[in-house]
């Protein structure tokens, strides 16, 4: 069996503290405001089927999950690592979460979700994987759906070997890579990711906000 990197906490979150709280914070605060967007999108344009489901890609230790359960009775959290989900469990037990042995291959019914979000996920996968993961997601949404992704643009951004990506990878890409693999979606809003001041690098990421055309 081929080794592989492990997460853990510290990966999915790289600051301890004061730090990490005011992080969750800003993001927390942020991915909220894009999912207030989509679920008025959805009430105005299928006024009697308000958003049912919404599926975290990569949720990891469930860090951006219970804003997903703000905006749909039904939440989905996909994830590799089986310790990350020991913590999400106990401390979400009204979110479903599913231990995935792919997120190329999500263990969901086709057209399940009104939302998906997968956060810094993407950026640590090879092209083909990031490609299949966006496949998987507009499979499971509805139509009318809504996507949001939050990831490494800066192109310049690359650490690791791609060929060999399960021990560590980072890969920054243009905005531009995820709209041209997201046919039958819009990308209707893109803004900087933010989290706390100091950090020693100032480009972290854009979020990029997708409806179904």
């Amino acid at each position: 069996m081929t080794e592989r990197k492990i997460w853990t906490i510290t990966d999915v979150t790289d600051v301890f503290g004061p730090s990490a709280i005011l992080r969750s914070y800003i993001e927390q605060r942020d991915v909220r405001a894009y999912l207030q967007r989509a679920a008025a999108a959805v009430a105005a344009r299928y006024p009697a089927a308000p958003i049912a489901c919404a599926v975290d890609v990569g949720c990891g230790y469930g860090r951006l999950t219970p804003v997903l359960g703000e905006f749909a009775p039904r939440v989905i959290g996909c994830e590799r690592e089986t310790s990350l989900l020991e913590i999400a469990r106990p401390l979400q037990p009204g979110a479903e979460f599913v231990q995935v042995e792919s997120l190329q291959a999500l263990p969901l019914d086709d057209h399940i979700a009104d939302l998906a979000m997968a956060f810094t996920v993407l950026q640590h996968m090879p092209d083909a994987h990031a490609e299949g993961v966006l496949a998987e997601i507009r499979r499971i949404l509805k139509p009318g759906g809504h996507v949001l992704l939050c990831e490494e643009t800066d192109a310049t951004l690359e650490a690791g070997d791609a060929a060999h990506a399960d021990l560590g990878y980072t890969r920054g890409r243009p905005v531009e890579w995820y709209a041209a693999r997201m046919p039958g979606f819009t990308l209707i809003d893109t803004s900087k990711r933010l989290i706390e001041p100091g950090y020693p690098r100032p480009d972290v990421g854009t979020y990029m906000f997708f409806g179904a055309a």
